[in-house]
């Protein structure tokens, strides 16, 4: 499953290279077929501050919650840790890769 450059058209990015291209506030990566810079769209920045909001209002609440301070430090760091796998992941097969805004040589 490759996905389509903005550029060219060619389908050259594999699932990783998209998920590590990044979002519009990042350089984005070159297309290995036309060599010009693409990243991911409005819908991985969407995706990532509902995923993070919802990761901060869940570690603020088993913080104040917490009986046991051992057990709650490991699932805040496990919710910190999903969090960041299932941005990546998102990024690896939804949405469509566009222009970087931020462009720098």
């Amino acid at each position: 499953m490759k996905h389509a450059c903005p550029h060219c058209g060619e389908k050259s990015f594999s699932p990783i290279q998209k998920a590590l291209a990044g979002s519009l506030r990042s350089t984005g990566k070159p297309c290995p077929a036309c060599g010009r810079k693409c990243c991911n769209g409005m819908a991985s920045i969407y995706f990532s501050t509902v995923v993070s909001l919802v990761m901060l209002v869940a570690c603020i609440a088993i913080y104040l919650t917490a009986q046991e301070h051992v057990y709650s430090t490991i699932l805040i760091i496990v919710i910190i840790l999903v969090r960041f796998i299932a941005v990546f992941v998102f990024d690896m097969f939804v949405g469509k890769l566009t222009e970087p805004i931020r462009i720098m040589e």
